[in-house]
């Protein structure tokens, strides 16, 4: 993560001392790493410190240190850099508090969806009965050097189970919908939709990754199972500590989510 101009976002740049406050940000906090941006595949790490540091060609790059599980440290030797993703406010939103409250939270990728998409969405969770004042919705930015079409949510089990899966589906059917391919790029590429259902401190990952809305369909409409069957094992849990997240992949030639893992 630099202060690069980005060509798929329409050259857009962070400046150093707003790279700095993201490193603050993120010091302190667990962060979740995975390889190419792909939920699941998660790298183990522990101990992250992010900071900011002047390149000889007067860019800025966001660096860390931190301990990495023996078994993952070949995925980092083997990529030259790591790249983030940054939830931002729509620009409707820029002055607009933050919604601490949100139950909901709705992000897609702003150099294949834009605001109207994300505004879309929202209209359509907000007329299945969700209320405005659960839902937010965020531009994500992957600072990668080809960013790709990914969709993340994140969602109470409860919340989910109360408005249903088919609710969910709205949303993310308005972003099917209007998805835009950015300059340059792969427009066969297919759409990453990433789901983390969380219940206190648990949270469960459920990733479909489709060129096909009908196969995106069929996984979230599957999702009332498997988010009842997280709640579950959820409650029965008696870990003092804080539990790694699980992850459920969408097969679709089987219609069903793999067990998670």
């Amino acid at each position: 993560m630099t202060s690069e101009p980005i060509e798929a976002y329409g050259g857009v740049a962070f400046p150093r001392g707003l790279l700095e406050s993201f490193a603050d940000r993120m010091n302190g906090k667990p962060l979740p790493f995975h390889l190419d941006h792909d939920l699941t595949k998660p790298i183990r790490m522990r101990g992250v410190e992010v900071f900011a540091h002047d390149r000889s060609d007067g860019i800025t790059e966001l660096r860390f240190r931190a301990e990495i599980h023996a078994n993952d440290v070949r995925f980092i030797e083997s990529r030259p850099a790591m790249s983030a993703t940054v939830m931002t406010p729509l620009a409707r939103d820029v002055d607009t508090p933050s919604k601490s409250g949100a139950r909901l939270q709705l992000g897609a990728d702003h150099a294949w969806f834009d605001d109207e998409a994300l505004i879309h969405a929202e209209e359509r969770l907000v007329q299945r009965g969700v209320s405005a004042e659960y839902v937010l919705v965020q531009r994500a930015y992957q600072f990668a050097v080809v960013p790709d079409p990914q969709i993340y949510i994140e969602v109470a089990v409860s919340m989910l189970l109360s408005i249903g899966a088919s609710a969910i589906w709205d949303g993310i059917k308005a972003l099917f919908a209007r998805r835009r391919t950015p300059p340059g790029a792969d427009s066969s590429i297919p759409t990453t939709v990433n789901i983390q259902i969380t219940h206190g401190n648990s949270s469960l990952r459920a990733v479909v990754t489709t060129a096909e809305a009908e196969a995106a369909h069929r996984a979230i409409e599957a999702l009332d199972a498997v988010a009842t069957g997280f709640q579950q094992d959820a409650q029965r849990s008696t870990k003092s500590v804080e539990p790694e997240a699980s992850t459920s992949i969408w097969d679709d030639p089987n219609r069903r989510w793999t067990p998670p893992s």
